[in-house]
């Protein structure tokens, strides 16, 4: 193993452990903490290039690194991640791409880059449901969005389609793709009481005296025709919004309180899929592997 992949590696694992750390205790991922990240293995991607005068490693580096960013935006116009979770895939992208380049990654029957997914598939099924389960435990509303889902026809029309894939696999000898879709049912349903927790137990009120700079509002703050803050601004909210945001309360203008979103700590997840795929590879896989 070169130097560099190794730094580049040790680069990654430190950030986003650290970016875990700062996630799990304040719910938040401090700037410098992600954009050091991703400036790191754009530097180191860009040295090897330099070294090797073979500019693909940068390339290699930034294409997957923006490819990762524009699926966290993504994530995060659907409320499903945070402004840093976003960031974090950015730097995560630019390492596995570098390192792929640099042949240290190496493809089952999957391309790495969606291996990656698959392998935050398995382990943030899991962790997202025994996390949305003790959120939803705590907030008694839940229960009730909750069913407010489940009655609408077409959830059940979806609930009962995701069955098709498991039923086709059995119908065409394909048992062990039959039991793994077996989990789609579930996944569904699962996916259904986390968006109900979304909306129940990851949003509060707050005086607008205690925003924090990067708060994002749970919808969008509008006064006469001008847009003040938006729910969809992944870097949520700067001094200044903030500021303008407390003037405008006390000229009693908007409510002293508003409602902010809270986001499922989700940087643990990025983390453990990183150090999955580099040191167990694709979990399907090896889920197929054992079923067979």
């Amino acid at each position: 193993m070169s130097l560099l992949i190794t730094f580049i590696i040790a680069t990654a694992v430190i950030f986003l452990a650290i970016g875990s750390y700062f996630d799990l205790k304040t719910g938040e991922i401090p700037e410098k903490i992600s954009y050091g990240f991703i400036s790191l293995a754009l530097i180191i991607a860009a040295s090897n290039s330099i070294l090797n005068s073979d500019i693909q490693f940068f390339l290699n580096s930034l294409f997957l690194g923006t490819a990762f960013f524009i699926i966290g935006l993504i994530l995060f116009y659907l409320g499903q991640w945070g402004g840093g979770d976003v960031k974090l895939m950015a730097g995560i992208g630019c390492t596995l791409g570098y390192l792929a380049y640099a042949n240290y990654l190496t493809e089952g029957f999957f391309p790495y880059y969606l291996t990656y997914f698959i392998n935050m598939g398995f382990i943030a099924l899991p962790y997202v449901i025994i996390y949305g389960l003790i959120l939803g435990i705590k907030n008694p509303e839940t229960k009730s969005e909750f069913m407010k889902y489940w009655k609408d026809i077409r959830t059940k029309v979806v609930f009962l389609l995701s069955f098709l894939p498991s039923i086709f696999a059995f119908s065409l000898g394909q048992n062990s793709l039959g039991i793994l879709y077996l989990f789609l049912p579930p996944l569904m349903i699962s996916a259904l009481y986390l968006k109900a927790v979304e909306m129940t137990a990851l949003q509060q009120v707050t005086d607008v005296i205690e925003l924090h700079e990067g708060d994002i509002v749970a919808e969008d703050l509008i006064i006469e025709n001008e847009k003040i803050a938006s729910k969809r601004n992944i870097e949520g909210l700067s001094d200044e919004d903030i500021q303008k945001i407390q003037r405008l309360a006390l000229d009693g203008k908007i409510p002293s309180k508003i409602k902010i979103k809270e986001g499922i700590r989700f940087a643990p997840i990025l983390f453990l899929t990183f150090l999955s795929i580099l040191w167990i590879g694709n979990l399907m896989e090896i889920s197929l592997e054992i079923l067979v």
